[in-house]
């Protein structure tokens, strides 16, 4: 917030206001600083107001058209493109902007003007290619449009990307024997399919009849993931003998809409999410109603922590819609982000009452618990879900682990022992639970473990070198059987990768005491004191700072 002062003194002169006017400059810094917070409905705000003192500001006029599409404020951000472009002929971001607006009018061939002579740089050697071919499509030109797909092949990795909407567009256009051909090389690369790509094939397959081929490529690729939903709903569908689905890019623009849905994806692989959420908010420009484009979208706001705006789009996927669940479950734990507990926990029993056979909704309620420190409650809550695993696998090996936290937290430690054992079995050598339960044996005294606890997690400090609390665990096992000065030496580490953390700090202030460091030590537990530790933590580093620490016998080596 920007502050002056008004009259003598820095009183505001009588009548007059006290909040000082705006300026081009406080604005544009405002602008910015929001940018940075990624609240970006703030930064067009102050961005706008900028712009009326400097209507012509090439800097401000681009930011500004970004800012706008990534709120999904897209006529708004047409005629600040219109505006761009007046200023530099052919930028780029802003002929795209125009050349959608056309799209959405059903005006391709206007769309079609508006890219011309635009260069293969950059982002736009994947971008420009995909658009200029549903263009085409859209003036029922499918031969025109495959051959301008065809630079994204000269982009390393983006051949799948090239198959893809080659098969979409021969599809479209009534080829299907082309479009097979593309759908087979699409689904042939590295890594697997994406979820959307094998959708897209099986229901080819189902509207042509070929119901057998679309089950066999359906139980193929499903898997457990959330993207999958969508192939599992399909399978089911086709299983039970349903009606094939309706082509997945029914209109050109709907093809356009896809092309940018899936630049939006490949850009969040990249961990470029400003960039994947403009062109996320594009793609739902073009197709509000796109539930993966509404998911993708509320995903990247609700991971830049703007949980209402997530909540907002998560709730326009329709229950109809396979993804509809998970966006459930997610609006659910931001309730609980948001400090509403109360309705968090409301909709997630609502949700495990209505599908009986799920477990996702109990595990976010026993992580809503176990935030509120109700971990009883939360380990019957996680007995509940296991309950509904018939017969566990290595996948859940997490629900055991957060059980055993609970019961842990619960001091049910026989029953937090147990489930730590039993997600090693179905998920051996994984580094988190090996990190609680060696440091369990170790913190309890549980002296018959401190050998196998001291294996343990060395080999989870191996799996995980950059753990800040796996490496002060392995140091924390080390000063109770006596190793201070090899302590200190992994503690220090420890700190090193978490310096704000109070129980890392007060470890490495005993071990410190222990080797006669003992101005150090007592640094050490003021910085502890600093962070905020749990009480009963607080109560005893007081008094070590009072009284410092009983000295022990050092062990040599290790």
């Amino acid at each position: 917030m920007l502050s002056s002062c008004a009259g003598d003194g820095g009183l505001p002169i009588a009548g007059e206001s006290s909040v000082p006017p705006a300026t081009e400059a406080g604005n544009f810094l405002a602008a910015r600083q929001a940018e940075r917070q990624r609240d970006y409905a703030a930064a067009a705000r102050f961005m706008l107001a900028a712009l009326e003192d400097s209507p012509d500001n090439y800097d401000m006029l681009v930011r500004a058209q970004t800012f706008l599409v990534a709120t999904g404020r897209f006529d708004e951000a047409v005629a600040i493109a219109r505006r761009t472009l007046r200023v530099s002929p052919g930028h780029a971001q802003s002929a795209m902007i125009i050349a959608l607006a056309d799209v959405k009018r059903d005006d391709f061939a206007g769309a079609e003007r508006q890219l011309e002579g635009q260069p293969l740089t950059a982002i736009n050697r994947v971008v420009l290619p995909l658009a200029q071919a549903w263009m085409h499509a859209g003036q029922n030109r499918p031969a025109a449009a495959l051959n301008a797909l065809r630079p994204i092949l000269e982009v390393n990795g983006f051949r799948p990307l090239y198959e893809y909407h080659s098969a979409l567009i021969n599809d479209y256009a009534g080829r299907p024997e082309l479009a097979e051909d593309h759908y087979k090389k699409s689904l042939e690369i590295e890594g697997g399919a994406p979820a959307r790509l094998v959708e897209a094939a099986g229901s080819y397959y189902e509207r042509l009849g070929r119901r057998d081929e679309a089950r066999a490529l359906y139980a193929r690729f499903q898997t457990d993931s959330r993207d999958s939903a969508a192939i599992g709903a399909a399978l089911q569908r086709v299983t039970g003998g349903g009606a094939p689905p309706p082509r997945l890019v029914a209109t050109p623009a709907a093809g356009l809409a896809e092309a940018l849905f899936n630049v939006a994806g490949a850009l969040r692989q990249e961990n470029n999410q400003p960039t994947a959420l403009v062109y996320g908010r594009m793609a739902l420009a073009l197709q509000p109603d796109m539930p993966v484009g509404v998911l993708l979208v509320a995903d990247i706001l609700d991971g830049y922590g703007r949980r209402e705006d997530a909540n907002a789009l998560y709730a326009r996927i329709p229950r109809s819609s396979p993804l509809d669940w998970s966006a459930r479950v997610r609006i659910a734990e931001n309730l609980h982000l948001m400090d509403k507990p109360d309705e968090a926990i409301r909709a997630l029993e609502a949700m495990a009452a209505e599908r009986p056979e799920r477990v996702e909704p109990l595990i976010s309620l026993g992580a809503v618990l176990r935030a509120k420190e109700r971990f009883a409650d939360a380990a019957k809550v996680y007995d509940r879900a296991l309950a509904r695993v018939r017969a566990p696998e290595p996948r859940h090996w997490s629900i055991f682990y957060a059980r055993g936290i609970a019961h842990e937290r619960s001091k049910q430690w026989n029953k937090a022992e147990a489930d730590f054992i039993r997600a090693l079995e179905l998920q051996p050598e994984q580094p988190d639970v090996m990190n609680y339960l060696a440091y369990s044996w170790v913190d309890q005294g549980i002296t018959g473990r401190y050998a196998e606890a001291r294996k343990m997690l060395e080999r989870a400090v191996a799996l995980r070198p950059n753990s800040g609390h796996i490496v002060d665990s392995l140091g924390w096992v080390l000063y109770r059987t006596g190793y201070y000065a090899e302590a200190v030496e992994v503690l220090e580490r420890a700190v090193e990768l978490l310096p704000g953390d109070p129980v890392l700090l007060d470890h490495l202030g005993d071990a410190y005491w222990q080797v006669g460091r003992f101005n150090e030590a007592r640094f050490q537990w003021q910085r502890a004191l600093s962070n905020k530790p749990e009480p009963e933590a607080k109560v005893e580093i007081e008094r070590k700072l009072a009284s410092g620490l009983p000295r022990r016998t050092v062990r040599q080596g290790s």
